[in-house]
C-alpha cells in the first residue's frame, strides 16, 4: 500500500511546476508537445509501453495510450487522464498562473488540480511501488477545447479489456470528509470502498459514495471517454481535490496535505485490484 514520503512530495512539487510552466494550452502548441514528450518519457522510465495518435492537423497534441502489463492473470485497470490545461490570464491572478507557487499548504498554479496534480501523483505511486494489475492509461491532449480528436478516435482503439476505469480526478469535501463517485457494479470497487471508508472513519472523516460520473466542462456527453471507452464498465472517481480548488478558476490550488491519504486510497484500489 503506497505511504507518501516526503521524497515523493518533493518529486510531486518538482515536476507539478514543471509541467504548470510548460503552459499547455492550445494556443502554446510547443507547450503541448512538450508536455506530451514529458509524459511519455516517465512512462517509459517506469515501464509503460507507449502508443500515441497524432491527427495530422494538430500533431502536437497526440493521443497516449500507455500499458503496463500484469503480473500473471491480475488482469487491468483504466485511467482516463489529460496533459492540457486551461487557459488563464495573469491579470486576474495573484500569482503568475504559469509559474508554481506554494502559499501554506497549497500549491498555486493553472492545471494543478484539473488534473496535473492527481496525475504526476498517480505516476509517481506506480514509481514508487508498481502494482500487480495491468495499468491503462488513455491520455489526451484536448480535453479543454472539446476533445474533437478524442471522440473521432476513441472508437477504433484496441484496448485491454479493464475490470474498472478511474476518471482523471476526485473530491474531498473542504471539512476533510471524502466524496467517492462511483458507478456500476464491481465486487473489487466495493471492496475498495469498503476499505476507504473504514481508514476514513478510523481518522474521523465520514464517506460519501455518490452513483454517478463527475461533472465535465462539456457535460458528461461531451467526454470521449465516457462515451466511447466506459461501455458499461464499472467508474469511479476519487483523488486528492478538495472543494476549494477553483478549477478553471483564479488562483487554481491544491492543498498538498491531502496527498498522503489520497496516495494510501490509490494503494487500496491497485491492492484490490491486484489480489
Amino acid at each position: 500500500m503506497n505511504s507518501w514520503t516526503e521524497k515523493m512530495n518533493k518529486k510531486w512539487i518538482e515536476l507539478t511546476s514543471k509541467w504548470i510552466g510548460l503552459k499547455a494550452i492550445e494556443s502554446n502548441p510547443e507547450g503541448l508537445k512538450e508536455a506530451s514528450v514529458m509524459l511519455i518519457n516517465w512512462m517509459e522510465q517506469i515501464g509503460f509501453k507507449i502508443e500515441t495518435y497524432a491527427n495530422e492537423d494538430a500533431p502536437y497534441r497526440p493521443v497516449i495510450v500507455a500499458k503496463k502489463p500484469p503480473k500473471g492473470d491480475k488482469g487491468w485497470i483504466g485511467f482516463f487522464q489529460h496533459y492540457d490545461v486551461e487557459p488563464a490570464n495573469p491579470a486576474d491572478w495573484s500569482t503568475d498562473p504559469w509559474t508554481a507557487v506554494i502559499s501554506d499548504s497549497k500549491l498555486i498554479g493553472r492545471g494543478i488540480a484539473d488534473n496535473i496534480g492527481p496525475f504526476t501523483q498517480r505516476l509517481i505511486c506506480i514509481e514508487n511501488d508498481l502494482p500487480d494489475v495491468g495499468l491503462l492509461f488513455v491520455i489526451q491532449g484536448e480535453e479543454e477545447i472539446g476533445s474533437p480528436w478524442p471522440h473521432e478516435l476513441y472508437p477504433s482503439l484496441n484496448l485491454p479489456e479493464v475490470k474498472f476505469w478511474i476518471d482523471e480526478t476526485g473530491y474531498f469535501f473542504k471539512n476533510g470528509n471524502q466524496r467517492i463517485l462511483y458507478l456500476g457494479d464491481c465486487e473489487i470497487l466495493n471492496r475498495v470502498n469498503e476499505k476507504i471508508t473504514q481508514l476514513n472513519n478510523s481518522l474521523g472523516l465520514e464517506t460519501h459514495i455518490r452513483h454517478r460520473f463527475m461533472s465535465k466542462a462539456f457535460g458528461v456527453n461531451s467526454c470521449p471517454c465516457i462515451v466511447h471507452l466506459l461501455d458499461e464498465k464499472p467508474y469511479i472517481a476519487l483523488g486528492p481535490n478538495d472543494d476549494t480548488i477553483k478549477v478553471h478558476g483564479i488562483d487554481e490550488a491544491l492543498d498538498m496535505e491531502l496527498l498522503p491519504l489520497s496516495a494510501v486510497h490509490l494503494g487500496i484500489i491497485f491492492e484490490e485490484a491486484g489480489s
